[in-house]
C-alpha cells in the first residue's frame, strides 16, 4: 500500500528538474532499459475491480496476461523480464493486510477480492495460468524468447517490490538500467536506498485494462536533487560536524518518511503528508543536524541521540491546536505567533492519558523504536525476523520519545509463516470459503473465536492474533489437508527461462 499521498508529494517537491519525470504516451518510450521488473498485484486488483459484478476466470486471467504483455510491448527490455507477485508477508505487514481484509470483505459481490492472498486456490490458479502463458510466449514471440524470464509467483515468499528489490540488489553491474513497474510508493523509496544502481519506476495508483500512459521517474536524478537540497547545510558556518555522506542521507530521508505513514508501524496521531507532516520533519531534520553526533540511521542501527533530537522539537506541535498545516504552525511557535493557539494544558494531558488508555506507555514506546529499527531492516535487505509485529493500535505521543535508554535493538531469527498461516492470520469469517476445508471451521474453534470477530462496523479495532495458540491449532488438522493442499502450502522457488 505504501505511503497515502507520497507520489503526489515528491512528483511536486522535485518535479521543478524535468529530467526528473518521463511520459510515456501511445506505447513510446525514449531508452529501453536493460531490465525491466512488473509487480503484478496493482495490475491483478484493476482488473478484478473492473469485473467484479460479472467475474469469470478466463476473462480475468487473459485481460492479466494480456495486460503483461502490452506492457513488455510497450518497455521492449534489452535483456530480463522479472514478474514477481506478493508471496507470504512479514507479520509485521499482516496486521494492516488484516484491516484491509475484513474492510473489503463484501458478501455481495460473485468474486471475493480477497482470493488475492497467497494460498488461495484462486492465486495457484492465477500462477499455473501465467507459467503456460510465458511458456508459448518464449516459444512464439522473438521479443520474448531472446531474454531471461524470472517469475517469482504467490508461493515465494516476500512482497512483490520487495523480490524485485532483492533481485536488483544482488547485481553485480551497477551500470544496468533497471525499470520497475508498480502500485505502491514502496518502490520509489526501496529504489531509493539503492543508489549505486541506475533505477527508473512507473509507480502508478490506479491500473485499469485501459491505463496505457504512464510517468517514469529517475531515481538517480532524484538522488542529485536530494544531494543538491541537503548538501548546503554543509556549505555553511553551522554545518555538521561530520562528513556529508550521501547514501547516508537518503537513508535518513527514507527513515523520515516513516513518520507519515508505513504498512508496518502505525504513523504519528494524524501525522499525514497532506498536513505537511513530512515537510515538517525534513526542516526540523536540517535544523537538529549541527548539533548531531552522526545521521539518524547510522549504518543499519538507529542513533537514538539524534533521534531524539528530532522528536524534541517535533513534539512541539502536540501543544497546539492543528491547523492542518503542521510546517506553517511550526514556523508560527518559533515565531511566537498569537496565530498558534496553544491547548489548555490540564486538558492536554488528560486527552494524553485517555489516548493510552488501553496501552502500556513504556512498553508502546519500546516496540515503537523497535519498530523503526525492523523497518530498516527490512529496507535494507537484511530482515531476518519475519514473525515480529508491531503489538499497538496506535503509536506513541512524539513528546514522549524521550531519555530512549534502550540497549541493543536485536530481533530473533525467524522464517515467514506457511501460506495457510498467512491466510489464517489475515482472512475475515466471511472469506472462510477460501481456506481449505480442514481449516474452515476453525474461525469458530472456542480457542481462537475471539480472534475473527463477524464485524461490519468501519472503525471496529482488530484484536492481535496469539501465533503460538493459532499454530498450535492449525497443527492439530494439518493431516486432514489433501496431497494437492500439501502442495499448495509449501513455499516454492522462482521459476527462470533462459
Amino acid at each position: 500500500m505504501g505511503i497515502q499521498g507520497f507520489e503526489r508529494w515528491i512528483k511536486d517537491r522535485y518535479s521543478k528538474n524535468n529530467k526528473f519525470v518521463e511520459h510515456i504516451k501511445k506505447g513510446f518510450i525514449k531508452e529501453n532499459p536493460d531490465n525491466f521488473y512488473i509487480d503484478m498485484n496493482g495490475i491483478i486488483h484493476g482488473i478484478i475491480n473492473e469485473n467484479l459484478k460479472t467475474y469469470n476466470n478466463d476473462i480475468i486471467f487473459n485481460a492479466i496476461c494480456g495486460y503483461i504483455d502490452d506492457l513488455i510491448f510497450m518497455i521492449d527490455p534489452n535483456k530480463l523480464i522479472f514478474i514477481a507477485i506478493d508471496g507470504v508477508a512479514p507479520r509485521a505487514k499482516m496486521n494492516e493486510q488484516r484491516k484491509r481484509r475484513f474492510k473489503n470483505a463484501n458478501a455481495n459481490n460473485k468474486f471475493d477480492r480477497n482470493s488475492v492472498t497467497p494460498g488461495t486456490k484462486f492465486m495457484k490458479d492465477l500462477s499455473e495460468y501465467i507459467k503456460e502463458f510465458i511458456s508459448n510466449k518464449i516459444q512464439n514471440d522473438d521479443d520474448w524468447g531472446t531474454k531471461k524470464i524470472i517469475y517469482s509467483g504467490h508461493d515465494v515468499p516476500g512482497e512483490g517490490e520487495y523480490k524485485i528489490l532483492e533481485y536488483i540488489r544482488r547485481s553485480e553491474l551497477d551500470s544496468l538500467k533497471h525499470l520497475i513497474f508498480g502500485k505502491d510508493s514502496d518502490i520509489i523509496l526501496l529504489g531509493l536506498l539503492q543508489y549505486k544502481k541506475n533505477i527508473k519506476v512507473i509507480c502508478t495508483e490506479q491500473i485499469t485494462s485501459k491505463t496505457k500512459e504512464f510517468e517514469i521517474k529517475a531515481l538517480p536524478i532524484l538522488r542529485e536533487d536530494l544531494k543538491e537540497e541537503f548538501k548546503k547545510l554543509w556549505d555553511t558556518n553551522s554545518r555538521p560536524p561530520f562528513e556529508f555522506d550521501i547514501g547516508s542521507i537518503i537513508k535518513d530521508f527514507v527513515l523520515l518518511t516513516f513518520f507519515v505513514g508505513n504498512d508496518f508501524i502505525t504513523g504519528f496521531q494524524k501525522f499525514y503528508i497532506k498536513y505537511k507532516g513530512l515537510d515538517l520533519s525534513i526542516h526540523i531534520y536540517k535544523e537538529v543536524l549541527k548539533d548531531c553526533d552522526g545521521y539518524i540511521n547510522d549504518e543499519g542501527k538507529l542513533n537514538l541521540k539524534t533521534l531524539e533530537k528530532i522528536f524534541a522539537k517535533l513534539c512541539i506541535i502536540e501543544k497546539y491546536e492543528n491547523n492542518e498545516n503542521y510546517l506553517e504552525l511550526y514556523k508560527k511557535i518559533q515565531k511566537n505567533s498569537t496565530e498558534a493557539t496553544k491547548k489548555n494544558e490540564a486538558e492536554f494531558q488528560k486527552w494524553k492519558s485517555n489516548y493510552y488508555r488501553d496501552h502500556h506507555r513504556e512498553s508502546l514506546i519500546q516496540s515503537y523504536i523497535k519498530g523503526l529499527q525492523w523497518i530498516i531492516s527490512y529496507y535494507n535487505g537484511t530482515l531476518k525476523s519475519c514473525r515480529w509485529f508491531y503489538p499497538g493500535h496506535r503509536s506513541p505521543m512524539i513528546s514522549d520519545l524521550q531519555n530512549l535508554n534502550m540497549s541493543e535493538i536485536n530481533f530473533d531469527v525467524e522464517d515467514y509463516y506457511k501460506p495457510f498461516e498467512h491466510l489464517m492470520f489475515v482472512l475475515p469469517p466471511i472469506s472462510k470459503d477460501l481456506l481449505p476445508k480442514a481449516f474452515q471451521n476453525l474461525m469458530n474453534d472456542f480457542r481462537i473465536e475471539k480472534f475473527y470477530p463477524e464485524t461490519t462496523k468501519k472503525n471496529y479495532i482488530l484484536p492481535f492474533i496469539d501465533d503460538e495458540l493459532l499454530l498450535s491449532v492449525l497443527e492439530s488438522v494439518e493431516d486432514k489437508l489433501t496431497e494437492e493442499e500439501k502442495i499448495r502450502n509449501m513455499s516454492g522457488s522462482p521459476q527462470e527461462w533462459n
